[in-house]
């Protein structure tokens, strides 16, 4: 039987943040996704909450005044990019330095993502859950078969709760 949840991991772009393809963080608009402050708050009464993100031009810098920018990285305990890290998702790498900034053990987190080449099949590789967090026209790509999928972030606490009851966190 899985380990209580304790941690949970997030994409920045198309996860947390609309992506605006082709600029770096600080060319964009920095818009939240939908729900995403609501989810946040709701998660961080029970789970450590940490961002892994794919990064080129950006680093834990730019990444931490852009989630300040959006009004969410009060709810973030840690976070990760590939450009500071020096490995990108899907390396297990990144998902086990994620997990030791965030001070819970990698067994005891998810990740949620908007890809499945990096997010998913990244957390898969590492050994943890990945949720896909499906945009509408997304495809599937064979071969990598989600833990779950979420069509929209505020089904995330259902499924959570459903799922693990975490142990006081």
């Amino acid at each position: 039987m899985r380990k209580p949840i304790a941690g949970i991991f997030f994409d920045a772009g198309n996860t947390l943040l609309v992506e605006e393809p082709g600029k770096h963080l600080w060319e964009m608009a920095i818009t939240p996704i939908p729900n995403v402050l609501e989810v946040l708050t709701t998660l961080k009464r029970r789970y450590r909450l940490g961002v892994i993100s794919n990064t080129v031009g950006s680093g834990d810098a730019e990444l931490t005044e852009a989630l300040d920018k959006a009004g969410i990285r009060r709810l973030i305990d840690a976070l990760v990019t590939s450009r500071d890290f020096g490995k990108a998702k899907p390396d297990p790498a990144i998902y086990a330095e994620g997990a030791r900034r965030l001070g819970v053990p990698l067994d005891e987190t998810v990740m949620v993502g908007d890809r499945l080449d990096t997010d998913v099949a990244g957390a898969l590789h590492a050994g943890i859950p990945g949720i896909w967090l499906r945009h509408p026209g997304a495809i599937a790509i064979p071969g990598i078969a989600p833990s779950h999928i979420i069509d929209g972030l505020a089904e995330l606490p259902a499924w959570l709760e459903a799922t693990s009851v975490p142990d006081g966190r």
